[in-house]
């Protein structure tokens, strides 16, 4: 008996080094992304790429990656990523034939919103009934409710004047009263509390989660069978979500009813009817959507404005420039937030703006795609069918034939007619059909805040925000080092 178990423990440890040696040799020598460049590790296992996700480098190992190759590098034996602007439209142009990666399916609130959606038919109708929502005209209808908001975060730094304050907590905590007041109807009041509500706990669980499931999936699933109450408090935060959107959404509902004329984003979405008869979201699809959104239009906002200021502290001719242009709409003196279509088309604050997603995108990961059937031809080879193929705008966006010493601040870049392809290479907010939808909103936040906090405050570095905790780590979203970002700010004319 004991002979015959010891047989078998044998034969199934040489079968797996077996299979195992046999996957390592196809890797290397056989694959069709044999010949493509990229680090022996990352060539023979897929794993070496799910540490360096987990542990917040993917994005800057993957740069260094493209400075020592090339515009193509292979990242996992599976897996390419380019950085030439002619693979921007084959990817992620209008036209694309490349669906988004299975990695997508662990990425949003269950069912799936238009984030994540992998069907192209879907997402065309998922998007079509939603894009009326964000169109800039139906947002100048909802400004007033986020020009409240920033008038609170004005408030807000008034009353720390001269004293380091987190602005990346007060960041957070504005963009995310702002979401909720869009897509919930109500603000989550972080600002007035000062402490981020749970609901955002919550978000900060849900993208751990979306690394530990889309890389371990076994090990995710012995997780959920695990019985430590703590532990699953934490693997649950993706179901508080769901059930606080629902709960928020239907006391929506039962209070104002489907058509109330409110102003906020959610009554505009209930209300939607498709001009082509097709049929309208459902309430689960919904709350669903709007709980994603609110994941989505949190962290990428308030991130944007924390590297943005960080800049702006470090450059203050910046600061100057910036209250020169917004001043001569709106005095200083004046206590009002100014109103987008006054800041819209300023050229300093646009610049600036543009700048900060440049440099510090708040989404600088890949966005993988997978290759179609039949497989197609990039940079000169043929890359198979299912190849998982991406390209990360932290990468495009630092291409120094595009944009001239590309990990310096330098808004003027943007003051001068756009060239094609700086056009092509930015891509914060992606491309083509796949785009942000939020883009709109995410420029009428940013513009918002920066005017009115520039147009009444300087900014300084506090003495614990240094370049070394201002490091970027990102799990698909990106994250300061040192998980805070102090600034002193002043009045204008004690400055």
């Amino acid at each position: 008996m004991v002979a015959t178990i010891l047989i078998g423990a044998i034969l199934c440890a040489a079968v797996s080094i077996t299979y195992v040696l046999y996957q390592i040799t196809y890797n290397l020598f056989f694959s069709p992304l044999r010949n493509v460049p990229g680090p022996l590790i990352a060539r023979v296992t897929p794993r070496w790429l799910m540490l360096i996700d987990m542990a917040g480098r993917r994005t800057s190992w993957i740069h260094n990656l493209h400075s020592r190759h090339g515009p193509t590098v292979r990242i996992a034996p599976n897996e390419l990523s380019f950085a030439n602007m002619e693979m921007v439209k084959v990817i992620y142009g209008q036209q694309t034939t490349f669906p988004k990666a299975p990695i997508y399916d662990t990425m949003s609130l269950p069912p799936f919103g238009i984030f994540s959606m992998r069907d192209r038919q879907d997402h065309s109708h998922r998007r079509r009934l939603l894009s009326h929502a964000f169109a800039q005209s139906s947002l100048y209808e909802s400004e007033p409710l986020i020009r409240a908001h920033v008038e609170e975060l004005t408030q807000r730094v008034q009353s720390g004047l001269c004293r380091p304050m987190d602005m990346m907590l007060l960041f957070r905590l504005v963009a995310f009263d702002i979401v909720g007041e869009l897509f919930l109807g109500q603000s989550f009041n972080g600002l007035k509390a000062g402490t981020p509500p749970q609901f955002l706990h919550d978000i900060d669980q849900h993208f751990i989660l979306c690394g530990i499931e889309g890389n371990f999936p076994l090990i995710y699933a012995m997780l959920l069978r695990i019985p430590i109450p703590a532990l699953q408090r934490f693997l649950k935060a993706r179901q508080r979500l769901i059930a606080y959107g629902k709960e928020t959404f239907e006391n929506y509902i039962s209070e104002n009813g489907r058509m109330s004329g409110r102003k906020d984003l959610l009554t505009k979405v209930v209300s939607l009817k498709s001009d082509t008869g097709e049929a309208p979201l459902t309430d689960l699809e919904i709350y669903t959507e709007v709980s994603n959104l609110i994941l989505a239009g949190t962290d990428t906002t308030s991130m944007t404005l924390t590297y943005m200021f960080w800049q702006l502290a470090k450059n203050p001719k910046w600061q100057q420039m910036l209250r020169q242009e917004v001043g001569e709409k709106v005095p200083t003196s004046s206590g009002t937030v100014p109103g987008f279509s006054e800041l819209a088309q300023l050229p300093i604050l646009d610049a600036v703006v543009k700048e900060a997603l440049r440099l510090h995108p708040a989404a600088p990961a890949s966005l993988p795609r997978e290759t179609p059937q039949g497989g197609k031809i990039l940079n000169g080879s043929h890359i198979p069918e299912g190849t998982i193929v991406s390209m990360q705008c932290y990468t495009t966006q630092r291409d120094a034939a595009t944009f001239p010493d590309p990990n310096a601040f330098r808004p003027e870049r943007w003051m001068a007619p756009e060239s094609e392809a700086m056009k092509e290479m930015m891509m914060p907010f992606s491309k083509g059909s796949r785009a942000c939808l939020g883009k709109n909103l995410a420029m009428m936040e940013l513009k918002l805040i920066t005017a009115s906090l520039i147009n009444k405050f300087s900014v300084w570095l506090g003495p614990n925000c240094t370049d070394e905790s201002m490091v970027m780590t990102d799990h698909f979203l990106v994250l300061p080092k040192g998980g805070k970002c102090e600034m002193i700010f002043s009045r204008v004319e004690e400055s």
